[in-house]
């Protein structure tokens, strides 16, 4: 698996926007830094078709 890059970040977003476990957890904490403001809906899709994204679920899902 390979390192998450600056490209990465949509999915990394979106992945902590779908597994916070709410405002005060790491997840969300992540996804605030990141200052993410195009996520469309199209953009979204994309993401959790993605490798990068089914690795951070199978990896971090229950840990966010």
């Amino acid at each position: 698996m390979k390192k998450i890059h600056k490209c990465d970040y949509f999915e990394l977003a979106v992945f902590c926007m779908d597994y916070h476990s709410g405002q005060w957890s790491r997840g969300y904490r992540i996804y605030c830094r990141l200052h993410v403001t195009r996520l469309t809906d199209a953009v979204i899709a994309e993401c959790r078709d993605s490798e990068i994204y089914a690795y951070l679920v199978a990896t971090y899902g229950d840990k966010v």
